[in-house]
């Protein structure tokens, strides 16, 4: 019989590897002229990874280490994010 996880049983730790496993890397979304900066070095790059689901697509790329993904559809501008660790 599997045990099941009670989320009110756990350690901080364990609820923070919990949701991290859940909802995967945090996200820093990039404004101003940051947002500027980086969209234009990344118009330079091809993506390593891109998904379409119809009403928006994201595009993923890789830039001195770091992962940034840049999702179309959501607003009117490109919607820029940071995947942390």
């Amino acid at each position: 019989m599997s045990k099941k996880s009670n989320v009110l049983d756990m350690t901080p730790e364990e609820a923070q590897a919990f949701l991290r496993r859940v909802m995967g890397p945090p996200k820093r979304r990039i404004e101003g002229e940051e947002y500027k900066h980086m969209m234009l070095i990344l118009s330079l790059k091809t993506p390593i990874c891109s998904s379409n689901n119809q009403r928006f697509w994201t595009d993923e790329y890789e830039h001195n280490g770091r992962i940034y993904e840049v999702t179309y559809g959501i607003e009117d501008d490109p919607y820029l994010e940071e995947v942390g660790d």
